[in-house]
């Protein structure tokens, strides 16, 4: 980069600085406020839980046989467990914004206070605590004599301890920690699972009539699993586990295959008729004597050095590669050829040799983009080399069919020690060799097929382990329902299972989804001091479909048709000056969409000891956390209107294609997209993500898919306009928004009526007004995509804007600022205009949000 090209940047930088000070004052939603106010929304709330269960009628929840929805947030480790006084001052707040349920997330990760365990006692046997029991058991109650209800999560995060008689498992994806991959076939950690619901769920509340917690109409949703791969990740990870998690996979294995085959003639008969041939190579054998030829080396700032033609003793040449720095992100240096076309089940066998100067880990994979989602294709490993060459062979049975859309990927930007490769080839078919000897059927010890057997052992391994993902979660499915468990219940989420999890297992399907994520440095899978945030619209980039940052809109056509929709966690990540785009977009969205609930993660996730009071603190504590947070806060009581009350009805039309194929996300302002095994493909042409608009221009999203975009909502009782809209116009229904100069240009406007009446004729509005909140003395990075752990303190600043208004009204209409409580501070002036009344408003009023009262 250019000195004059940095200097510009810090320039500009300086300038937003400077403008956003001026629009930006102090602002705070105290974490216990539940007084009476135009901005309370605990009115959409039922008056307690009901008696009736929660139950799955026409592909939604139901109450009584009414649809009821729910609007909800997480909470993690210690935030699950508040002390009396806590959830006292709690729930009433919670009531006020709206919230009508609490997914209960990560509690079984840590011992007390910040988890549910005990500590794991003499008998090696981790119980549950039961001063942290009894906590749950006073804030559920709370939750329910407020209204409120409960998802509850079971396996989430608990890792067997070693202390408990297990192996530790290191060195694995995130995916793989907790025991999340091992529990689909060890029968040892299944019955752990089982045993934690047992004590959890048919324990008694002292403070709900003693009822079961599965008796309790409080419970609404039950998760038995959570970002839980198995099938979909293939069997690589197999070798990284210790060996007591290789024999108990072994077992189910060969146990599997005695069922299917009857005996070990016929299983190896099968083997053989089916094996195909090796055949045309889809990627010739590199050679690398003079230049990368058809491979593309991706170079990071510090560069890579790359040397050709290295001697190799068993044939042609090496390429070597020797980074010069660690990148962030190890996908930041890859080796990689592109355009391999894939055909859905037809094997290919991947051969190569590599070696490194010292032991060092790298990664291959077989990934693509095409649709605008990445994922992996039948190999995402994770390897060593070391000092010597070694000879690598993989069988690839690919999950999809692409035509040259496909990537190999070699990744090695975690360590700067060289590595080589050499002889790199992709080959049709597979070559058939023997079994090694000394396995059987007779002593359960057929091994988990290697890059040598047969294609058809290879086949078997995927469907073994398709039809035990399947097993385990009907088997706690049917577990937790021996137990009394009366309300739906779902497995992991929507695209972390195989799609017969959903069709024969799941009462509803559930989605994960993030708008820049959080990322953190190779190899680290979570760090509270390193970490990354990106910066950038989502309203611009309506298809962006891309790690760490994907766009909801494109995740629609995922919904499975004639279930329940549940979004379970959502969020733009903190600090950002475009999060306040966050809940609107997933409320309008879940609307159009007729979803059944949102759950945005999280409201808080703390360890106690770190913050002082946590809950009710004035300052943004984390990226996630929405407690503290006013600006996300006040648009999530704005937005309950949206949601609970239904202002934005659902689109009628309705397409469905095959779970193998979905709907194009740009669709989404059209019809209401799903899925269905029973349904084929289907082919639509999405619109241009320039211009989504629904029939009757009751969501208006215009984007250019770089840095503008901006939405306008238009429902009766609730008008909104947010994005990049510094300076522009929106007419909304009978009211037109004007904002002025925003900076950064980022801003969201949400008018929305107090009694669920048209606009035009209710005697009470909430006008709000925000752009995007930063604690005081934050400390950003030079890059500004991180503050570290130099958040800053509180009170937190909010920044707003000057907006004109113009709406039917005549001079009894009156507007009033508020404060966080949603209580008058001072008459903003209004003038009437025809028979409009013109209305200014502007960071000198120092609020968020305003009463329009007639």
């Amino acid at each position: 980069m250019s000195m004059l090209r940095i200097i510009a940047i810090s320039f500009a930088s300086l300038f937003v600085a400077a403008e956003s000070s001026a629009q930006s004052f102090p602002f705070v939603i105290a974490g216990d406020d539940g007084s009476p106010s135009v901005t309370n929304r605990s009115v959409l709330l039922a008056d307690g839980v009901p008696e009736d269960f929660v139950s799955v009628k026409d592909g939604h929840f139901v109450v009584a046989e009414q649809r009821i929805r729910f609007w909800g947030v997480n909470l993690c480790f210690g935030a699950n467990l508040p002390t009396h006084d806590e959830a006292d001052r709690l729930v009433p707040h919670f009531a006020k914004l709206g919230i009508n349920a609490v997914r209960f997330h990560h509690m079984d990760m840590q011992d007390a206070p910040n988890g549910i365990w005990a500590p794991v006692n003499e008998a090696g046997v981790r119980n549950l605590d039961p001063k942290m029991v009894d906590r749950l058991d006073y804030f559920l109650a709370k939750l329910h004599d407020n209204g409120i209800y409960a998802n509850i999560n079971m396996h989430v995060s608990r890792t067997l301890s070693e202390a408990e008689g297990y192996p530790a498992v290191d060195g694995v994806p995130w995916w793989a920690g907790s025991n999340k991959w091992v529990m689909y076939y060890d029968r040892d950690v299944q019955q752990e699972v089982k045993r934690y619901c047992a004590d959890l769920l048919t324990h008694k509340n002292p403070y709900r009539d003693n009822k079961r917690r599965v008796d309790d109409p409080g419970l609404a949703l039950v998760e038995m699993l959570n970002e839980n791969y198995f099938s979909e990740k293939g069997y690589d990870l197999y070798r990284q586990m210790p060996e007591r998690f290789q024999t108990s996979l072994i077992l189910r294995w060969n146990q599997w295959l005695l069922k299917k085959h009857g005996d070990e003639s016929k299983m190896l008969a099968a083997w053989k008729d089916d094996q195909p041939q090796l055949g045309k190579f889809v990627i010739p054998a590199a050679a690398w004597k003079s230049s990368a030829a058809d491979w593309v080396i991706s170079q990071p700032p510090a560069g890579i050095k790359t040397t050709f033609g290295n001697p190799f003793p068993q044939q042609g040449s090496a390429l070597r590669l020797e980074p010069g720095a660690v990148t962030e992100q190890d996908y930041r240096q890859q080796l990689r050829y592109h355009g391999i076309t894939l055909e859905k089940g037809k094997p290919l066998t991947l051969s190569y040799w590599v070696r490194a100067d010292e032991t060092r880990q790298y990664r291959s994979e077989i990934s693509s983009s095409a649709g605008g989602e990445w994922r992996e294709l039948g190999l995402f490993e994770t390897l060593t080399a070391t000092a010597s060459w070694q000879k690598v062979q993989r069988i690839i049975l690919p999950p999809e069919s692409l035509d040259a859309e496909a990537n190999l990927s070699f990744t090695f930007g975690s360590d700067v020690t060289a590595i080589e490769f050499a002889g790199v080839s992709l080959q049709a078919g597979s070559a058939a060799g023997q079994l090694p000897s000394g396995q059987s059927f007779a002593t359960s010890s057929i091994g988990i097929p290697e890059s040598g057997w047969p294609a058809q052992a290879h086949q078997d391994m995927k469907q073994f382990m398709i039809d035990t993902e399947v097993e385990w979660a009907a088997e706690l499915k049917a577990h937790l329902k021996k137990l009394g468990v009366k309300v739906p219940v779902t497995a992991s989420q929507v695209n972390y299972h195989n799609q017969r999890v959903h069709d024969e297992v799941n009462d509803f399907v559930d989605l994960h989804n993030y708008w820049h994520h959080p990322l953190f440095p190779s190899g680290e899978n979570w760090s509270a001091e390193r970490w990354t945030v990106g910066n950038d619209p989502m309203e611009a980039q309506p298809a962006r479909s891309s790690w760490p940052a994907n766009s909801l809109l494109m995740r629609t056509g995922w919904r499975n048709s004639g279930k329940p929709m549940t979004l379970s966690e959502w969020n733009y990540p903190e600090p950002s000056p475009y999060s306040s785009g966050c809940v609107p977009m997933a409320a309008t969205l879940a609307c159009l969409q007729d979803w059944d609930a949102v759950f945005f993660f999280d409201y808080d996730a703390f360890s106690r000891g770190n913050i002082e009071d946590p809950f009710f603190r004035n300052y943004s504590a984390n990226f996630f956390s929405f407690n503290g947070q006013p600006v996300k806060l006040a648009i999530l009581s704005q937005c309950a209107n949206l949601f609970l009350r239904g202002d934005l009805a659902p689109l009628e039309r309705e397409l469905v294609s095959h779970p193998d194929a979905p709907i194009d996300g740009r669709m989404a302002l059209q019809a209401k997209l799903g899925v269905s095994s029973s349904s084929s493909a289907v082919e639509v042409r999405p619109s241009d993500y320039a211009q989504l608009v629904t029939a009757d221009r009751s969501v208006e999203w215009s984007a250019n898919g770089s840095e503008e975009g901006h939405i306008q909502l238009r429902t009766d009782a609730t008008k909104g306009f947010w994005g990049t809209i510094a300076n522009k116009t929106a007419d909304l229904k009978g009211v037109q928004f004007e904002a002025g100069d925003v900076s950064p240009n980022y801003g969201t406007v949400l008018l929305s009526s107090a009694d669920g009446l048209d606009t035009a004729s209710s005697k009470s509005l909430v006008l709000l007004v925000a752009g995007h909140s930063q604690n005081q003395d934050t400390v950003w990075n030079a890059e500004h995509n991180s503050v570290g752990t130099n958040w800053g303190h509180g009170p937190t600043k909010v920044t707003s804007f000057e907006l004109t208004v113009t709406m039917p009204g005549d001079r009894l209409t009156k507007c009033y600022a508020l404060d966080g409580e949603g209580q008058r501070t001072v008459e903003v002036p209004t003038k009437v205009v025809g028979s409009n009344v013109v209305i200014e408003v502007g960071p000198k009023y120092e609020t968020l949000w305003y009463q329009i009262a007639r």
